[in-house]
Order: structure tokens, then sequence, then C-alpha cells
């Protein structure tokens, strides 16, 4: 069974004016679909993807910038004022580890409050993010078969990584880019692990001496490309042929 897509490209980036109830999304939760995906600003999980057995090398590497200090939710913060400092910070947005007593929506309000840009949070957004991360929540455990709430067993897990990067836009305040994320997770100690890659569209502005996700650049981004990337993992001779850029966490 395809596992329940958590589809966390960074996070749901809403832009709330006030007068619209719409999210626009840049990293939103998604589900798995029987048909083959487009890629759009949300991320698109790719249900009949499979790592080819045989190894052939990226290309391209990007060891990404990591943060010079961490907020007090333990997000990091501080990225160079570099395109692979904006890269790193969508890495880092992008990363979840659900285990234990921690849930999704714990983590998504933190990703949230963390990095997406203050002059586009609103009480609005904030609920939309937690109402978002609920439902997802909801869904991965019912998929794999845990209880609908309480900390996880021994070995149950939901993870998500950025592991590819292909820019559409890079200027010295605003990234834009198409992002390759693997969505993991596990039921317990004696299920299997189930994953799915995910490709989604981020954007990050360059604001109070760090890097911001924006809603506002994703619709800069989607204006610059009609259609993303393929879904095709580092070692898949696709992911070169795809563009990709391989990413590795900088020591």
């Amino acid at each position: 069974m395809l596992a329940a897509v958590l589809g966390l490209t960074g996070y749901a980036v809403l832009i709330d004016d006030g007068n619209d109830p719409t999210p626009q999304y840049g990293g939103a939760m998604s589900t798995p679909s029987p048909v083959a995906p487009t890629t759009t600003a949300s991320p698109q999980p790719a249900p009949m993807y499979s790592v080819p057995p045989t190894w052939t090398e990226p290309r391209r590497w990007l060891a990404v910038s990591r943060g010079a200090r961490k907020a007090a939710n333990g997000r990091e913060i501080g990225f160079p004022d570099t395109a692979d400092g904006a890269i790193g910070m969508m890495a880092a947005a992008s990363l979840m580890d659900v285990e234990g007593s921690d849930t999704l929506t714990n983590q998504h309000l933190a990703v949230y409050r963390t990095y997406m840009l203050p002059s586009e949070q609103s009480p609005t957004a904030e609920a939309k993010v937690r109402q978002g991360a609920e439902e997802t929540d909801a869904g991965t455990r019912r998929a794999l078969g845990l209880p609908s709430r309480g900390p996880l067993p021994s070995g149950a897990f939901m993870r998500a990584t950025m592991i590819g990067i292909k820019t559409i836009q890079v200027s010295p305040a605003l990234v834009t880019a198409y992002v390759l994320t693997v969505v993991t997770d596990k039921g317990g100690e004696m299920v299997p692990e189930q994953r799915v890659y995910t490709v989604g569209l981020l954007g990050a502005v360059w604001q109070d001496g760090d890097w911001k996700l924006s809603g506002q650049a994703v619709k800069a981004g989607t204006t610059q490309s009609d259609q993303g990337p393929a879904i095709a993992a580092p070692g898949d001779a696709a992911f070169n042929t795809a563009g990709w850029t391989a990413i590795r966490q900088a020591s």
C-alpha cells in the first residue's frame, strides 16, 4: 500500500490578505493520487516511482549551508546571505521527524512561526496550518494502522527530508526553486518502512538578516516555469536527466 504522503516540503505557505480566505500553497500537504502528477507549488507524490537497483552518481551535489544559531524551538536560523543560504533554509524548513509524543502539528507550527515571512503571517494563516497538519497527522495514522491520538509506539515515525533542488530564480534577495523531498513513515518496530517522493516549489526572500519562506515568492516562481522536473531519487539516472542537484548537509 502506498504510504500516506505527509507532503512536508517546507510547509503550507499561506498568504492572508484579510479578504481572500483561500490559502496560496508553497509546500502544502498532499495525498496519494492514482495518476501521474504534474509539478505545482504544492508537493506532488510519485505513486508508481521506485528507485532503480543500480546506482548512477548524481552529476551535481550541494552541501547546503547550516544556520548560525537556533531559535527557541530548536529550528536552525541565521543562514548566510547567499543563494546557498536560502537553499539551506529551505532544507531546514522541510525537515520533519516525528517520533514518540511529538506531533506533526507541533512541527508544522514550529516551521510556520520560524520560517514564514512575518508580513505573511496572521491568525487565519496559522489556523489553516494547524488544521492541515492535524488532518495530515490523522490520515497518516490511519494509513499506518496507529491509534488516532497519543504517542507513537516504539519504532514508529514520520519523517521528511529535502534531497534535491532545482533553482528557478536566483537574485540577491530572492530565490525560488523546485524541491525534491523524500517522505518516510513506519508504523512500528516490525512494520515495513514506506517511502514516497514529492516535488514542490518554494520561494525565499532575504529580510532582516535572514532568509524567510514567502508565498509571494512562490507565486513569482510559478510565472517563471510551466512544468517542473520529473521525480527521480539520487542514484537514478533520471535524476541527472531532470536537472536535479543532490543535497547533503554541510558539517
